[in-house]
């Protein structure tokens, strides 16, 4: 997907910073179960983040809580402007770090539930260096192409 049709195509756009684990990975117990398991260990859990801007779309509230993992190193993406793919890993993130995350939702029992993976291998969840980090400032660019 061409990096003008992501922002098209997202109902929400935020600058969000993550907090941390709302629900930490479930790591398996030691002694229990395959010492060699047959399907690789997933170490996700919930991480939320405080929504710091809405750039595009209503989203009401200021939290936004997405699987992933907290890891300690950077992972800006080293592609050109506009990105035209995601990061290297796409589903880690460090504590504190800024992300622009493209979002849709599906319902949700306490309302939407939001996503980034509708547009993997997209840049829908790039790391940032704040509000006037470049890609921020292209994304903001074409969300008001498309309003006029």
């Amino acid at each position: 997907m061409s990096p003008e049709e992501l922002v098209k195509r997202s109902e929400v756009i935020v600058r969000a910073t993550a907090l941390g684990y709302f629900r930490p990975p479930t790591l398996p117990r030691v002694g229990r179960g395959p010492i060699f398991p047959s399907e690789p260990l997933d170490y996700r859990g919930v991480i939320r983040f405080h929504v710091d801007e809405v750039i595009k779309g209503k989203f009401k509230g200021d939290i936004v809580e997405l699987e992933g993992r907290i890891v300690h190193d950077d992972d800006f993406n080293e592609g050109e402007l506009p990105y035209r793919a995601a990061r290297k890993s796409p589903n880690d993130y460090i504590a504190h770090g800024q992300y622009l995350m493209m979002l849709r939702s599906k319902p949700g029992q306490g309302g939407p539930e939001y996503n980034v993976w509708w547009a993997a291998p997209s840049a829908s969840n790039e790391q940032i260096h704040g509000a006037n980090d470049p890609w921020v400032r292209w994304v903001t660019h074409q969300v008001d192409k498309e309003s006029h």
